[in-house]
């Protein structure tokens, strides 16, 4: 498995794919790397495809900290960049790793040669703080199950709930295993995120899709980023809720590979 050290923490990715260009990845706020697998092998035919697991996530350290800063995880993406000798990338963020993307772009911008940023947010309003707190009391009062319970609203469309409830069960696990002290400190990251002031210092290309059922990252906040992001575009996914890469899949990518034919 390949780990590599940076800031003296084991940090775990994986690469694949026969692409000339590299696509990196970043995980969504419980994702770890295997959470791509609906979307890897067609990426893989187009791209050389990296994913990480950012500290508090799937395989890498996790280290005492009140919270993980989001500007530190884009570091140490950079960081594994310029050690797997890889100078440039095209950028997706997804969710939470859309947070990151943003700050990632802001301190490495010579590392980015396009940006997509899928249901993510241009900042961590009010409403965001009142939904990590019932996340917090759910898992207080029920532990990871109440606490899945409680977020399945805000994660899924009406039409996943109709058509692809069989996976929820295998979600239901995979929830479980983050620990809930590692979600608190990336969930106090994204607490601390605000990126309107910067958002014209962008100077990459960036696209910016989001589901028109999403509840959690709604299209307000994609509208922010485009209208913050000097040139940015703009896709809404019809149908699709905030998880795009579990229920919009095909979708995602082929958002992927035409703005990376531009």
């Amino acid at each position: 498995m390949p780990y590599t050290t940076i800031q003296q923490r084991q940090v775990y990715y994986e690469i694949s794919g026969q692409g000339s260009q590299t696509l990196l990845l970043f995980n969504g706020l419980t994702m770890s790397t295997l959470a791509w697998g609906l979307m890897t092998p067609a990426l893989e035919q187009c791209f050389r495809v990296l994913r990480l697991d950012f500290q508090g996530q799937g395989q890498s350290e996790q280290t005492p900290a009140d919270y993980y800063p989001l500007p530190q995880q884009a570091d140490d993406a950079a960081a594994l960049l310029v050690q797997l000798g890889i100078d440039s990338v095209y950028l997706v963020g997804l969710s939470y790793g859309g947070m990151v993307a943003q700050h990632f772009a802001r301190r490495h911008p010579q590392r980015v040669q396009r940006l997509l940023l899928a249901s993510t947010l241009a900042w961590s309003d009010s409403v965001n703080e009142q939904i990590a707190t019932s996340w917090g009391d759910a898992e207080q009062a029920g532990g990871a199950d109440l606490r899945f319970n409680i977020s399945l609203p805000w994660l899924f469309s009406s039409r996943f709930f109709a058509t692809a409830s069989a996976m929820l069960p295998d979600l239901r696990r995979i929830s479980a295993l983050t620990s809930w002290l590692a979600i608190q400190r990336i969930i106090g990251g994204v607490l601390q995120h605000d990126a309107r002031r910067w958002l014209n210092e962008l100077r990459v290309p960036t696209h910016v899709i989001v589901g028109d059922e999403d509840r959690l990252t709604p299209p307000y906040q994609a509208r922010l980023l485009q209208q913050g992001i000097p040139g940015a575009t703009l896709t809404i996914l019809p149908g699709a809720g905030h998880a795009i890469h579990l229920e919009a899949p095909q979708a995602f990518c082929q958002q992927i590979f035409q703005f990376a034919e531009r």
